[in-house]
């Protein structure tokens, strides 16, 4: 189906595959199939799994033959018959396979993960469904079509997974090359025929599922779901004796190993850029006249003088930043990676950032912010999806030795950490805002302090020894920061705080803050991440910090100002499509490869004993589409 097909034009089964984007990409990034995509995958391995795929697929075909039962309509009764005919036809591809690696289907017991999805598949197509009537008290036609519909719910994720995976691998072939071990695999799914039938159940589960009700297609929909989630367990039971490169920490050792994931904020986090956000916060609240101004408020200029001086602030912005970079472009094209040329290039774009700043500051557009208008924005900023769930899934895995940090050039840091934290604990993000900014708010940090210890007076510390080792670490990071304002009780308090709120208030967040006279800001930044140098001199201060330990560096971006923080980590990972990015990088001989076709690659690459070898200034950085692919790269699933 073309992607333009409008979202009133789609059927229920693709709207389903659209919702279980996560899942597809947690499929494709199993060691198993990234093993096989190389063509690396050891023998016994690929024959297991065709010993186990059997077991699918007999099921398939008996789950069919009960979904034609129930079909009450002859057009459906002849589709189910051509898929069951279609998976007849591909178990004696799987008997082809047999005769070619000379294994024994027969010998092969069922794994658990193969009777958990098959044992569903039948309960399924036998009616045996929650919340639905048992298989003998569906009198009508009409009742058993339901389960027919069902059925096929439970079916159509597989059909399609296989067809996505198969075309993600088939892409990544050489046309001319047939030597890929597993080639005949590939060709199967990835052959139209496979994608038509795939098509098939697709458009038939519309069909069958027309006439239901809302709450009948969301029993589909939980159908479609768990069908979906037990494929990829299925994927992960297949054993591996052979070293793999997914997930990246999967020989992660929290004695040993230290991760550390760096992120930027704007468009990479967020959907819309942070500026934008506190210029519109700044427009709306500020008063129409100058004679609206109360008395003891902080002058600000009416919204309409500062809505103009906001748009010739952005439009000077604009106008200067794309004339930097074709200043910078005008350079020699460097002939192979090239970082130092790219770093003093990138002086001359930190410059402008800084003069940009400059003028924001002087032209008083930031004055008389309210901080709860900031708060309030921040909890309502639209975020990449998967984003805080990764972020989440890093601070909350009690196996891992991992700091997550937020490196931005926001001018206000309380947006990022109230955005971050969004519905969590209030009184947590309070407590941070007084932290960013000491100087105006120590008298009411000790105050708040003060109030809230007696709450945690009966609380005692973590028992096990990770979270003990996460709260020590949360510790001196907070007194590294501020070692003249804090004092251990106040470490403690704030350390005990961001532990038992939960949430992301443990990410560590490097931006511009706003300073403040009670609470509402005074239009001065205090000047900490302005520009690509102050970035990357940030990143290499924080990576050095704890070098007890063998670091694993990752770096999300998606801008120009991230490119040297991207190419100094381990991994540097690229969200979005920014064509300066890729034009100035490419300049200066940067390669951007995209994810999945990079990590076949390195496992091509891989020898069983040696490591992955992810390290810095390799001049390649790796793209993705979205947040999931950098939770299945570096967790799995």
């Amino acid at each position: 189906m073309s992607s333009a097909v409008s979202a009133a034009e789609e059927g229920n089964a693709r709207r389903f595959w659209i919702k279980s984007r996560k899942e597809s990409i947690l499929a494709l990034y199993t060691p198993f199939v990234v093993c096989l995509a190389s063509g690396g995958l050891r023998l016994d391995a690929f024959q297991h799994y065709v010993a186990q795929d059997a077991y699918f697929l007999k099921a398939f075909a008996q789950a069919y033959e009960l979904a034609g039962e129930c079909a009450d309509d002859d057009d459906a009764k002849v589709a189910i018959g051509d898929l069951r005919k279609s998976v007849l036809e591909e178990l004696k591809m799987h008997n082809s396979f047999v005769q070619e690696w000379g294994s024994d289907l027969a010998e092969e017991n069922a794994l658990n993960s193969t009777v958990k999805y098959t044992d569903f598949l039948l309960a399924t197509a036998s009616g045996k469904v929650e919340g639905v009537k048992g298989p003998g008290k569906l009198a009508t036609p009409f009742e058993r079509t339901k389960i027919a519909a069902y059925t096929l719910g439970a079916m159509t994720p597989c059909m399609r997974l296989y067809a996505f995976i198969g075309k993600e691998i088939q892409a990544l072939l050489d046309t001319n090359d047939s030597s890929h071990l597993y080639n005949k695999w590939i060709e199967n799914y990835s052959s139209e025929s496979f994608q038509a039938s795939a098509l098939q159940n697709e458009d038939l589960l519309d069909k069958l599922s027309v006439s239901l009700t809302g709450e009948e297609l969301d029993i589909i929909e939980k159908l479609y779901h768990q069908a979906m989630r037990l494929e990829i367990e299925f994927f992960l039971a297949q054993p591996l004796t052979q070293q793999t490169v997914v997930p990246l920490l999967k020989e992660h050792n929290p004695e040993e190993h230290h991760l550390m994931i760096f992120s930027d904020f704007d468009l990479t986090c967020t959907v819309v850029d942070s500026s934008a956000i506190l210029a519109e916060i700044a427009i709306v609240t500020a008063p129409k006249s100058e004679q609206n101004v109360l008395e003891n408020q902080i002058a600000r200029m009416p919204s309409a003088d500062l809505r103009n001086s906001w748009g010739v602030l952005s439009g000077q912005y604009t106008e200067e930043y794309e004339q930097c970079i074709e200043s910078i472009l005008l350079t020699e094209k460097a002939e192979s990676f090239y970082y130092d040329g790219l770093s003093k290039a990138l002086e001359e774009l930190s410059e402008f950032e800084k003069r940009a700043n400059a003028r924001v500051i002087e032209s008083e557009v930031l004055k008389g912010l309210n901080f709860e208008d900031i708060k309030r924005a921040g909890e309502r900023l639209i975020l990449q999806d998967g984003c805080t769930g990764f972020f989440q899934s890093i601070i909350n895995n009690e196996n891992l030795n991992a700091n997550v940090h937020v490196l931005s050039y926001c001018w206000c840091g309380d947006l990022i950490r109230s955005a971050l934290s969004s519905g969590k604990a209030s009184r947590s993000r309070r407590f941070e805002s007084c932290h960013s900014n000491p100087s105006s708010r120590k008298e009411e940090l000790h105050t708040f302090c003060g109030r809230q210890a007696w709450k945690h007076e009966s609380e005692t510390l973590p028992k096990d020894t990770s979270t003990k080792e996460k709260v020590r670490r949360n510790l001196a990071v907070f007194r590294e920061s501020e070692p003249a304002l804090f004092s251990v009780d106040i470490f403690f308090i704030h350390t005990l705080l961001l532990n038992r709120a939960g949430g992301l208030h443990a990410l560590n967040v490097h931006a511009n803050e706003f300073t403040y006279e009670g609470s509402l800001s005074t239009g001065e930044i205090i000047k900490k991440v302005e520009s690509p140098i102050d970035k990357v001199r940030a990143f290499s201060e924080l990576q050095q910090s704890t070098n007890d330990r063998k670091n694993v560096t990752v770096y999300i971006g998606d801008s120009v100002g991230d490119l040297l923080c991207l190419l100094k980590a381990d991994v540097g990972i690229v969200v979005g499509s920014s064509s300066s990015l890729r034009r100035v990088g490419s300049h200066f001989g940067v390669s951007f490869v995209p994810l999945f076709p990079g990590l076949v690659q390195k496992q091509k690459e891989c020898v069983d004993g040696s490591s992955s070898n992810w390290r810095g200034l390799s001049g390649i950085l790796y793209t993705v589409s979205s947040w999931a692919e950098i939770h299945a790269f570096i967790l799995g699933s």
